[in-house]
């Protein structure tokens, strides 16, 4: 698969579906990054949250499971001038921090590639990462609708997935609904809180997408 033709698609199709600036500026605000602070984004993507946090914090690191994507981040800080990211290939099971702990770590639709065994296990290495007091932000794909309903939520998702961002976008969400590892809201919840976090914020959207603002204990 080339990634790197990707990479762009990904970009304007995120644009079109999700309000990607207004949540930018929501996480930050929640995270109250200072000029000292390191972060770490898992799942960077194609690195637009990863270029507005370098602009308030000293490093950041950025990591991803694709070279093409991290490719396409790279030349997007290059061009706008941003030194302090480093674009690393990585997973949430695969990557270990070694630059003392961090203070801030995000992690946004990405989660979901993992079984609830493994999310556990990510969020356990997650806090092990942070300092105490170090906050989370975890945005994913997760189900906070009545699955007595599930046919109806789901044909009503898939169908304003089609409206914002065209039939191409919409028959991926299908196929993420039917082949990926999307968690109930309250199964998020637990596993969070058991790896030691406190939920300072929740937010549920249409039923598909869960926001959770955390803080380390």
């Amino acid at each position: 698969m080339d990634f790197d033709a990707i990479a762009p698609s990904y970009d304007r199709n995120m644009q079109r579906f999700r309000d990607i600036q207004g949540e930018i500026e929501e996480i930050l605000s929640f995270l109250e990054i200072k000029p000292h602070h390191s972060l770490l984004e898992i799942g960077t993507g194609t690195g637009e949250f990863a270029l507005a946090a370098a602009r308030r914090c000293a490093r950041v690191y950025a990591i991803d499971i694709s070279p093409g994507m991290l490719q396409y981040a790279r030349e997007k800080s290059q061009g706008q001038g941003i030194s302090n990211i480093s674009f690393l290939v990585g997973g949430f099971l695969t990557y270990h921090h070694h630059d003392g702990p961090l203070d801030a770590i995000v992690s946004q639709i990405a989660m979901h590639h993992l079984p609830d065994f493994w999310k556990q296990i990510a969020l356990l290495n997650i806090a092990s990462m942070l300092r105490p007091g170090g906050r989370l932000c975890l945005r994913d794909i997760v189900y906070s609708f009545d699955p007595g309903d599930y046919e109806r939520q789901i044909e009503r998702f898939i169908s304003k997935t089609m409206e914002k961002a065209g039939p191409g976008f919409a028959q991926s969400m299908t196929s993420h609904i039917n082949k990926e590892f999307s968690t109930m809201d309250w199964i998020m919840r637990g596993l969070i809180e058991r790896a030691g976090f406190v939920i300072e914020r929740e937010e549920q959207k249409e039923g598909f997408l869960g926001l959770y603002l955390c803080k380390k204990i």
